[in-house]
Protein backbone atom coordinates (compact mmCIF):
# COMPACT_ATOMS: atom_id res chain seq x y z
CA UNK A 1 0.00 0.00 0.00
CA UNK A 2 0.84 3.49 -0.64
CA UNK A 3 1.66 3.40 3.52
CA UNK A 4 4.26 1.35 2.90
CA UNK A 5 6.56 3.76 1.28
CA UNK A 6 10.11 2.81 2.14
CA UNK A 7 12.30 5.96 3.16
CA UNK A 8 16.11 5.05 4.19
CA UNK A 9 17.93 8.20 5.02
CA UNK A 10 22.32 7.40 4.55
CA UNK A 11 23.31 10.50 6.19
CA UNK A 12 23.77 12.07 9.46
CA UNK A 13 22.88 15.67 9.82
CA UNK A 14 21.89 17.57 12.88
CA UNK A 15 21.81 21.38 13.43
CA UNK A 16 23.73 22.75 16.55
CA UNK A 17 21.47 25.46 19.14
CA UNK A 18 22.39 27.80 17.18
CA UNK A 19 21.54 26.77 13.54
CA UNK A 20 18.40 25.90 15.11
CA UNK A 21 17.84 29.47 16.54
CA UNK A 22 18.57 30.96 12.55
CA UNK A 23 16.44 28.81 11.02
CA UNK A 24 13.24 28.85 13.25
CA UNK A 25 13.99 32.56 13.32
CA UNK A 26 13.89 32.63 9.48
CA UNK A 27 10.46 30.26 9.61
CA UNK A 28 8.92 32.75 11.99
CA UNK A 29 9.70 35.54 9.82
CA UNK A 30 8.44 34.22 6.49
CA UNK A 31 4.99 32.92 8.43
CA UNK A 32 4.98 36.85 9.59
CA UNK A 33 4.89 37.79 5.78
CA UNK A 34 2.33 34.59 4.37
CA UNK A 35 0.44 33.57 7.64
CA UNK A 36 -1.75 31.31 5.57
CA UNK A 37 1.24 29.08 3.59
CA UNK A 38 0.65 25.98 5.28
CA UNK A 39 -2.89 26.40 5.79
CA UNK A 40 -4.93 23.57 4.72
CA UNK A 41 -8.51 25.02 6.98
CA UNK A 42 -10.33 25.57 2.94
CA UNK A 43 -10.30 22.46 2.41
CA UNK A 44 -12.16 21.25 5.41
CA UNK A 45 -11.01 19.77 9.01
CA UNK A 46 -10.78 15.80 7.36
CA UNK A 47 -7.97 17.28 4.75
CA UNK A 48 -4.45 17.00 6.49
CA UNK A 49 -0.85 16.47 5.30
CA UNK A 50 0.52 13.04 5.94
CA UNK A 51 0.04 9.08 5.08
CA UNK A 52 -2.27 7.53 7.21
CA UNK A 53 -2.95 3.23 7.92
CA UNK A 54 -5.34 3.05 4.75
CA UNK A 55 -4.76 1.96 1.13
CA UNK A 56 -4.11 4.77 -1.40
CA UNK A 57 -4.70 6.86 -4.72
CA UNK A 58 -1.47 7.43 -6.44
CA UNK A 59 -1.01 9.88 -9.44
CA UNK A 60 1.76 12.19 -11.03
CA UNK A 61 -0.02 15.26 -12.08
CA UNK A 62 2.65 17.68 -13.82
CA UNK A 63 -0.38 20.56 -13.73
CA UNK A 64 1.57 22.55 -11.01
CA UNK A 65 4.56 23.11 -13.38
CA UNK A 66 4.80 25.76 -15.87
CA UNK A 67 4.89 25.11 -19.71
CA UNK A 68 4.32 21.42 -19.37
CA UNK A 69 2.16 19.87 -21.77
CA UNK A 70 -0.72 19.07 -19.42
CA UNK A 71 -1.98 17.06 -22.55
CA UNK A 72 0.70 14.71 -23.38
CA UNK A 73 0.83 13.84 -19.79
CA UNK A 74 0.38 9.80 -20.51
CA UNK A 75 4.53 9.80 -20.75
CA UNK A 76 5.05 10.40 -17.51
CA UNK A 77 1.58 9.41 -15.37
CA UNK A 78 1.93 5.77 -15.85
CA UNK A 79 4.95 6.17 -13.60
CA UNK A 80 2.96 6.07 -10.45
CA UNK A 81 2.74 2.20 -10.57
CA UNK A 82 5.63 2.07 -9.44
CA UNK A 83 4.82 3.89 -5.73
CA UNK A 84 1.87 2.13 -5.29
CA UNK A 85 0.97 -1.47 -4.02
CA UNK A 86 -1.66 -3.84 -3.11
CA UNK A 87 -5.35 -2.65 -2.73
CA UNK A 88 -4.23 1.06 -3.45
CA UNK A 89 -6.00 2.92 -6.60
CA UNK A 90 -3.62 4.48 -9.72
CA UNK A 91 -4.83 7.31 -11.51
CA UNK A 92 -3.75 7.84 -15.38
CA UNK A 93 -3.81 10.35 -18.10
CA UNK A 94 -5.03 8.84 -21.48
CA UNK A 95 -5.16 5.27 -22.40
CA UNK A 96 -4.18 2.74 -20.15
CA UNK A 97 -0.58 0.60 -21.03
CA UNK A 98 -2.04 -3.28 -19.51
CA UNK A 99 1.41 -4.59 -20.18
CA UNK A 100 2.76 -2.26 -18.51
CA UNK A 101 0.56 -2.59 -15.54
CA UNK A 102 1.09 -6.53 -15.47
CA UNK A 103 4.78 -5.81 -15.91
CA UNK A 104 4.72 -3.84 -13.00
CA UNK A 105 2.26 -6.52 -10.74
CA UNK A 106 3.89 -9.67 -12.74
CA UNK A 107 7.14 -9.17 -13.21
CA UNK A 108 8.48 -6.49 -10.16
CA UNK A 109 5.96 -7.80 -7.88
CA UNK A 110 4.95 -4.52 -6.51
CA UNK A 111 1.17 -5.82 -6.13
CA UNK A 112 -2.05 -5.86 -7.30
CA UNK A 113 -3.56 -2.47 -7.98
CA UNK A 114 -6.64 -0.61 -9.85
CA UNK A 115 -6.05 1.33 -12.49
CA UNK A 116 -8.47 4.68 -13.23
CA UNK A 117 -8.56 6.27 -16.12
CA UNK A 118 -10.68 9.28 -15.30
CA UNK A 119 -12.37 11.35 -17.81
CA UNK A 120 -12.38 15.17 -17.30
CA UNK A 121 -14.51 17.86 -18.78
CA UNK A 122 -11.76 19.17 -20.75
CA UNK A 123 -8.83 17.61 -22.28
CA UNK A 124 -6.04 19.76 -20.48
CA UNK A 125 -7.74 19.53 -17.13
CA UNK A 126 -5.28 18.48 -14.29
CA UNK A 127 -5.69 15.01 -13.81
CA UNK A 128 -6.74 14.87 -9.97
CA UNK A 129 -9.51 17.27 -11.35
CA UNK A 130 -10.38 14.63 -13.61
CA UNK A 131 -10.85 12.55 -10.79
CA UNK A 132 -13.04 14.55 -8.88
CA UNK A 133 -15.39 15.47 -12.11
CA UNK A 134 -15.55 11.46 -13.25
CA UNK A 135 -18.37 9.94 -11.20
CA UNK A 136 -17.67 6.99 -11.59
CA UNK A 137 -13.94 7.45 -10.32
CA UNK A 138 -15.10 9.49 -7.63
CA UNK A 139 -18.04 7.00 -6.51
CA UNK A 140 -14.89 4.42 -6.54
CA UNK A 141 -12.36 6.05 -4.24
CA UNK A 142 -15.58 7.39 -1.89
CA UNK A 143 -16.44 3.76 -1.74
CA UNK A 144 -12.82 2.79 -0.86
CA UNK A 145 -12.65 5.73 1.58
CA UNK A 146 -15.83 4.44 3.69
CA UNK A 147 -15.20 0.67 3.76
CA UNK A 148 -11.29 1.32 4.73
CA UNK A 149 -11.82 4.23 7.38
CA UNK A 150 -9.85 6.83 5.24
CA UNK A 151 -8.06 7.80 2.23
CA UNK A 152 -4.23 8.80 1.42
CA UNK A 153 -3.44 10.45 -1.71
CA UNK A 154 0.04 10.46 -2.57
CA UNK A 155 0.72 13.02 -5.67
CA UNK A 156 3.42 13.92 -7.60
CA UNK A 157 3.05 17.45 -6.18
CA UNK A 158 0.97 18.75 -3.91
CA UNK A 159 -1.16 21.40 -6.37
CA UNK A 160 -4.26 23.00 -5.72
CA UNK A 161 -6.18 20.23 -7.77
CA UNK A 162 -5.01 17.35 -5.54
CA UNK A 163 -6.45 19.19 -2.32
CA UNK A 164 -9.04 20.01 -3.94
CA UNK A 165 -9.74 16.46 -4.82
CA UNK A 166 -8.62 15.19 -1.34
CA UNK A 167 -11.79 17.69 0.07
CA UNK A 168 -14.57 16.69 -2.32
CA UNK A 169 -13.65 13.20 -1.11
CA UNK A 170 -13.49 13.86 2.58
CA UNK A 171 -16.41 16.40 2.69
CA UNK A 172 -18.43 13.13 0.85
CA UNK A 173 -17.76 10.33 2.73
CA UNK A 174 -17.18 11.93 6.16
CA UNK A 175 -13.59 10.00 6.48
CA UNK A 176 -10.52 11.95 6.10
CA UNK A 177 -8.01 12.23 4.16
CA UNK A 178 -4.56 12.50 4.02
CA UNK A 179 -2.07 13.88 1.30
CA UNK A 180 1.23 12.84 1.02
CA UNK A 181 2.59 16.45 0.04
CA UNK A 182 3.09 19.70 1.48
CA UNK A 183 0.05 22.64 1.47
CA UNK A 184 -0.86 24.04 -2.14
CA UNK A 185 0.29 27.39 -1.13
CA UNK A 186 3.47 26.16 0.35
CA UNK A 187 3.94 23.87 -2.76
CA UNK A 188 4.04 26.57 -5.10
CA UNK A 189 6.46 28.93 -2.90
CA UNK A 190 8.96 26.10 -2.76
CA UNK A 191 9.09 25.47 -6.49
CA UNK A 192 9.51 28.84 -7.06
CA UNK A 193 13.12 29.67 -7.89
CA UNK A 194 13.26 33.01 -7.07
CA UNK A 195 11.51 32.35 -3.55
CA UNK A 196 13.78 29.56 -3.45
CA UNK A 197 17.02 31.32 -3.94
CA UNK A 198 15.77 34.08 -1.50
CA UNK A 199 15.03 31.43 1.24
CA UNK A 200 18.73 30.03 0.05
CA UNK A 201 20.70 33.35 0.46
CA UNK A 202 18.96 34.41 3.68
CA UNK A 203 19.85 30.45 5.80
CA UNK A 204 23.22 29.76 3.40
CA UNK A 205 24.34 33.26 2.60
CA UNK A 206 24.39 34.93 -0.30
CA UNK A 207 27.85 32.56 -1.81
CA UNK A 208 25.98 30.10 -1.46
CA UNK A 209 24.32 30.37 -4.65
CA UNK A 210 24.62 32.25 -8.58
CA UNK A 211 23.91 35.49 -8.76
CA UNK A 212 20.62 35.56 -9.31
CA UNK A 213 17.72 38.18 -9.98
CA UNK A 214 13.98 38.46 -10.85
CA UNK A 215 12.69 41.42 -13.18
CA UNK A 216 9.13 42.22 -13.37
CA UNK A 217 8.85 43.56 -17.45
CA UNK A 218 10.40 43.20 -20.60
CA UNK A 219 12.48 46.86 -19.68
CA UNK A 220 13.91 45.07 -16.21
CA UNK A 221 14.60 42.15 -18.31
CA UNK A 222 16.86 44.55 -21.17
CA UNK A 223 18.06 46.28 -18.23
CA UNK A 224 19.46 42.87 -15.97
CA UNK A 225 21.04 41.40 -19.19
CA UNK A 226 23.05 44.33 -20.05
CA UNK A 227 24.55 44.29 -16.38
CA UNK A 228 24.88 40.93 -15.70
CA UNK A 229 27.12 40.70 -19.46
CA UNK A 230 29.25 43.35 -17.96
CA UNK A 231 30.18 40.42 -15.16
CA UNK A 232 29.47 36.86 -17.02
CA UNK A 233 30.30 35.23 -19.63
CA UNK A 234 27.22 33.14 -19.85
CA UNK A 235 23.47 34.12 -18.83
CA UNK A 236 20.29 32.39 -18.20
CA UNK A 237 16.89 33.34 -18.38
CA UNK A 238 14.36 31.24 -16.68
CA UNK A 239 10.65 30.64 -15.88
CA UNK A 240 10.28 30.69 -11.96
CA UNK A 241 8.19 27.66 -11.46
CA UNK A 242 9.01 25.22 -14.93
CA UNK A 243 11.38 22.18 -14.58
CA UNK A 244 14.87 20.97 -15.75
CA UNK A 245 15.10 23.00 -19.11
CA UNK A 246 11.60 23.71 -19.76
CA UNK A 247 11.51 27.86 -19.97
CA UNK A 248 15.31 28.16 -19.81
CA UNK A 249 16.99 30.46 -22.24
CA UNK A 250 20.82 30.48 -22.32
CA UNK A 251 22.71 33.49 -23.84
CA UNK A 252 25.82 32.28 -24.33
CA UNK A 253 28.92 35.01 -24.56
CA UNK A 254 29.17 34.98 -28.98
CA UNK A 255 25.21 35.49 -28.47
CA UNK A 256 26.28 38.49 -26.11
CA UNK A 257 28.96 40.01 -28.05
CA UNK A 258 26.54 40.25 -31.33
CA UNK A 259 23.67 41.89 -29.87
CA UNK A 260 22.36 44.36 -27.82
CA UNK A 261 20.79 44.21 -24.61
CA UNK A 262 17.37 45.24 -26.09
CA UNK A 263 17.90 42.55 -28.85
CA UNK A 264 18.75 40.14 -26.82
CA UNK A 265 15.68 40.92 -24.76
CA UNK A 266 13.27 40.51 -27.46
CA UNK A 267 15.02 36.97 -28.50
CA UNK A 268 14.40 35.87 -25.30
CA UNK A 269 10.78 36.78 -25.11
CA UNK A 270 10.19 35.43 -28.50
CA UNK A 271 12.39 31.90 -27.40
CA UNK A 272 9.79 31.31 -24.15
CA UNK A 273 6.71 33.07 -26.16
CA UNK A 274 6.97 29.34 -28.67
CA UNK A 275 7.40 27.18 -26.19
CA UNK A 276 3.86 28.49 -24.07
CA UNK A 277 4.81 30.73 -21.82
CA UNK A 278 1.82 33.33 -21.35
CA UNK A 279 3.87 36.61 -20.04
CA UNK A 280 3.58 36.02 -16.54
CA UNK A 281 6.46 37.85 -14.80
CA UNK A 282 8.85 37.69 -12.74
CA UNK A 283 11.63 35.91 -15.08
CA UNK A 284 14.75 34.95 -13.62
CA UNK A 285 17.34 36.28 -14.95
CA UNK A 286 20.75 34.50 -13.53
CA UNK A 287 24.72 33.47 -13.96
CA UNK A 288 25.13 30.80 -16.31
CA UNK A 289 28.39 29.60 -14.14
CA UNK A 290 31.20 27.47 -15.35
CA UNK A 291 33.13 25.28 -15.33
CA UNK A 292 30.95 23.04 -13.52
CA UNK A 293 32.62 20.09 -11.90
CA UNK A 294 29.26 18.21 -10.99
CA UNK A 295 25.34 18.61 -10.45
CA UNK A 296 24.79 17.02 -7.32
CA UNK A 297 21.27 16.49 -6.63
CA UNK A 298 20.21 15.37 -2.62
CA UNK A 299 16.97 13.44 -2.08
CA UNK A 300 14.89 13.63 1.16
CA UNK A 301 11.78 13.04 2.64
CA UNK A 302 10.82 15.32 5.36
CA UNK A 303 8.06 14.16 8.06
CA UNK A 304 6.21 15.93 10.53
CA UNK A 305 7.74 17.75 12.77
CA UNK A 306 7.20 15.27 15.87
CA UNK A 307 8.52 12.83 13.93
CA UNK A 308 12.16 13.97 13.49
CA UNK A 309 13.92 16.18 11.23
CA UNK A 310 14.24 15.48 7.32
CA UNK A 311 15.85 12.35 6.20
CA UNK A 312 18.75 12.46 3.41
CA UNK A 313 17.99 9.70 1.51
CA UNK A 314 20.81 9.93 -1.28
CA UNK A 315 22.90 12.16 -3.35
CA UNK A 316 23.03 11.82 -6.97
CA UNK A 317 25.04 13.64 -9.90
CA UNK A 318 22.85 14.56 -12.54
CA UNK A 319 23.53 13.44 -16.42
CA UNK A 320 22.66 16.67 -18.42
CA UNK A 321 22.15 17.45 -22.03
CA UNK A 322 22.53 20.09 -24.20
CA UNK A 323 23.34 24.09 -23.55
CA UNK A 324 20.42 24.46 -21.42
CA UNK A 325 21.07 21.25 -19.06
CA UNK A 326 17.88 18.68 -20.37
CA UNK A 327 17.77 15.93 -16.91
CA UNK A 328 18.86 12.62 -19.23
CA UNK A 329 19.80 10.27 -16.10
CA UNK A 330 21.95 10.42 -12.62
CA UNK A 331 23.43 7.99 -10.75
CA UNK A 332 24.93 7.81 -7.07
CA UNK A 333 27.26 10.76 -6.79
CA UNK A 334 31.12 9.85 -6.34
CA UNK A 335 32.42 13.17 -4.43
CA UNK A 336 34.32 12.00 -1.59
CA UNK A 337 32.54 12.14 1.36
CA UNK A 338 33.20 15.12 2.89
CA UNK A 339 31.75 17.09 0.37
CA UNK A 340 28.89 14.53 0.49
CA UNK A 341 28.87 15.29 3.92
CA UNK A 342 28.61 18.98 3.06
CA UNK A 343 25.69 18.90 0.60
CA UNK A 344 23.64 16.82 2.87
CA UNK A 345 24.14 18.94 6.14
CA UNK A 346 23.10 22.08 4.09
CA UNK A 347 20.09 20.59 2.53
CA UNK A 348 19.54 18.95 6.11
CA UNK A 349 19.26 22.70 7.17
CA UNK A 350 17.01 24.03 3.75
CA UNK A 351 14.33 20.97 4.99
CA UNK A 352 14.36 21.93 8.23
CA UNK A 353 13.26 25.49 7.27
CA UNK A 354 10.70 23.99 4.84
CA UNK A 355 9.59 21.97 8.12
CA UNK A 356 9.02 24.31 10.09
CA UNK A 357 7.06 26.04 7.44
CA UNK A 358 4.81 23.24 7.99
CA UNK A 359 6.14 20.68 4.82
CA UNK A 360 5.43 17.09 4.39
CA UNK A 361 6.95 14.74 1.80
CA UNK A 362 9.39 14.46 -0.85
CA UNK A 363 11.51 17.17 -1.84
CA UNK A 364 15.07 17.21 -2.74
CA UNK A 365 17.60 20.16 -4.48
CA UNK A 366 19.38 20.83 -7.12
CA UNK A 367 22.82 22.38 -6.82
CA UNK A 368 26.25 22.67 -9.08
CA UNK A 369 29.65 22.50 -8.25
CA UNK A 370 31.84 25.36 -9.26
CA UNK A 371 35.41 25.69 -10.20
CA UNK A 372 38.49 23.84 -11.66
CA UNK A 373 38.86 21.15 -9.35
CA UNK A 374 37.33 19.65 -5.94
CA UNK A 375 39.91 21.56 -4.02
CA UNK A 376 38.37 25.38 -5.01
CA UNK A 377 35.45 24.14 -5.79
CA UNK A 378 32.29 26.24 -4.57
CA UNK A 379 28.74 24.56 -3.95
CA UNK A 380 25.97 26.81 -5.33
CA UNK A 381 22.21 25.95 -4.73
CA UNK A 382 20.31 26.19 -7.83
CA UNK A 383 16.95 25.03 -7.02
CA UNK A 384 13.94 22.88 -5.01
CA UNK A 385 12.10 20.41 -6.53
CA UNK A 386 9.30 20.10 -3.81
CA UNK A 387 7.47 16.89 -5.53
CA UNK A 388 8.35 13.72 -6.64
CA UNK A 389 10.75 13.28 -10.05
CA UNK A 390 12.94 11.30 -12.28
CA UNK A 391 15.31 10.48 -9.17
CA UNK A 392 13.24 10.19 -5.60
CA UNK A 393 10.71 7.75 -7.77
CA UNK A 394 13.48 5.42 -9.48
CA UNK A 395 15.18 5.87 -5.98
CA UNK A 396 11.96 4.64 -3.64
CA UNK A 397 11.42 1.86 -6.41
CA UNK A 398 15.13 0.13 -5.77
CA UNK A 399 14.15 0.85 -2.29
CA UNK A 400 11.14 -1.65 -2.69
CA UNK A 401 13.09 -4.23 -4.94
CA UNK A 402 16.57 -4.28 -3.24
CA UNK A 403 15.53 -3.26 0.14
CA UNK A 404 18.14 -0.43 -0.05
CA UNK A 405 19.08 1.29 -3.13
CA UNK A 406 22.60 1.49 -1.40
CA UNK A 407 23.17 -1.91 -1.40
CA UNK A 408 22.67 -2.14 -5.14
CA UNK A 409 23.52 1.19 -6.89
CA UNK A 410 21.40 1.89 -9.55
CA UNK A 411 21.26 4.63 -12.35
CA UNK A 412 18.88 6.25 -14.38
CA UNK A 413 19.13 6.83 -18.15
CA UNK A 414 16.84 8.89 -20.23
CA UNK A 415 16.13 9.12 -24.20
CA UNK A 416 13.64 11.12 -25.42
CA UNK A 417 15.15 12.03 -29.01
CA UNK A 418 15.28 8.91 -30.74
CA UNK A 419 13.62 8.45 -33.95
CA UNK A 420 13.29 4.81 -33.77
CA UNK A 421 10.60 2.24 -34.55
CA UNK A 422 7.56 1.84 -32.37
CA UNK A 423 7.40 -1.11 -30.39
CA UNK A 424 5.22 -2.83 -27.79
CA UNK A 425 6.49 -3.47 -23.93
CA UNK A 426 7.11 -7.30 -24.74
CA UNK A 427 9.38 -6.76 -27.75
CA UNK A 428 11.64 -4.01 -25.50
CA UNK A 429 11.96 -6.50 -22.89
CA UNK A 430 12.96 -9.10 -25.11
CA UNK A 431 15.65 -7.06 -26.54
CA UNK A 432 16.98 -6.50 -22.76
CA UNK A 433 16.65 -10.16 -22.22
CA UNK A 434 18.49 -11.84 -19.45
CA UNK A 435 19.47 -8.43 -18.48
CA UNK A 436 15.87 -7.60 -17.20
CA UNK A 437 15.52 -7.29 -13.55
CA UNK A 438 13.62 -10.50 -11.94
CA UNK A 439 12.99 -10.20 -8.06
CA UNK A 440 14.06 -13.02 -6.35
CA UNK A 441 15.89 -14.33 -9.37
CA UNK A 442 17.97 -11.58 -9.70
CA UNK A 443 19.89 -8.70 -7.63
CA UNK A 444 20.74 -6.82 -10.80
CA UNK A 445 19.19 -5.58 -14.16
CA UNK A 446 17.47 -3.25 -16.25
CA UNK A 447 13.93 -1.69 -14.86
CA UNK A 448 11.87 -0.01 -17.40
CA UNK A 449 10.48 2.99 -15.44
CA UNK A 450 7.77 4.11 -18.52
CA UNK A 451 5.82 2.19 -21.31
CA UNK A 452 4.90 5.48 -23.39
CA UNK A 453 8.00 6.49 -25.37
CA UNK A 454 9.54 3.38 -25.85
CA UNK A 455 5.41 2.56 -27.82
CA UNK A 456 6.27 5.88 -29.93
CA UNK A 457 9.71 5.09 -30.93
CA UNK A 458 11.35 8.42 -29.34
CA UNK A 459 13.02 7.02 -26.29
CA UNK A 460 13.32 5.33 -23.45
CA UNK A 461 13.33 5.94 -19.41
CA UNK A 462 15.08 2.70 -17.58
CA UNK A 463 16.75 2.24 -14.35
CA UNK A 464 19.59 -0.25 -14.39
CA UNK A 465 20.66 -2.28 -10.66
CA UNK A 466 23.87 -2.69 -10.69
CA UNK A 467 26.54 -4.89 -7.73
CA UNK A 468 27.83 -1.00 -7.38
CA UNK A 469 27.97 1.87 -8.79
CA UNK A 470 31.05 0.59 -11.10
CA UNK A 471 28.86 -2.32 -12.30
CA UNK A 472 25.47 -0.59 -12.89
CA UNK A 473 27.68 2.34 -15.09
CA UNK A 474 29.36 -0.37 -16.65
CA UNK A 475 26.06 -2.16 -17.49
CA UNK A 476 23.89 1.05 -17.95
CA UNK A 477 26.36 1.59 -21.31
CA UNK A 478 26.73 -1.82 -22.24
CA UNK A 479 22.17 -1.52 -22.36
CA UNK A 480 21.93 1.65 -23.71
CA UNK A 481 23.96 0.98 -26.76
CA UNK A 482 21.78 -1.76 -27.67
CA UNK A 483 18.81 0.39 -27.12
CA UNK A 484 19.45 3.06 -29.01
CA UNK A 485 18.42 2.46 -31.94
CA UNK A 486 17.39 4.77 -34.72
CA UNK A 487 14.67 4.19 -37.41
CA UNK A 488 17.47 4.01 -39.50
CA UNK A 489 20.07 1.57 -38.48
CA UNK A 490 16.54 -0.07 -38.32
CA UNK A 491 15.63 -0.05 -41.51
CA UNK A 492 19.14 -0.71 -42.44
CA UNK A 493 19.24 -4.21 -40.52
CA UNK A 494 15.93 -5.66 -42.70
Amino acid sequence: MATDLPIIPHYVTELDHGEQRRVAHLADRILADEPAMSSTTAFGTGVTTGIGPWPGLVLEDHSGISLFDRANGTKYSQRALLLAGDGDFVAIRGRRYREFERYCRDTLALGDVTVLVPRPATRTAPLSIGCAEDAAVRDRLERHARLNGGLNIVPYMGTGGVWRLAATLAGRTGRPVKVAAPPPRLARRVNDKFWFARCAAALLGGGALPPTHAVFGPAALAGRIANLAKRQAAIAVKVTDSASALGTVLLDPAEMARHSAGALCRHVLAVLRRVGWQGAYPLIVTAWEQPVLTSPSVHLWIPHRQHGGPLVEGIFEQILAGPAGTFVGAGPSGLPQGWRQRIADEAARLGTLFQLLGYFGRCSFDAILIGQSLADARLHWIECNGRWGGVSIPMTLANRLTGDWARHPFIVAERADLDGPGQGLSEFLSRIGEDLYRPGSTDTGVVVLSPSWVEHGNGYQVMVVGRDATDAAASTRSVTDRLTVTREANDASR
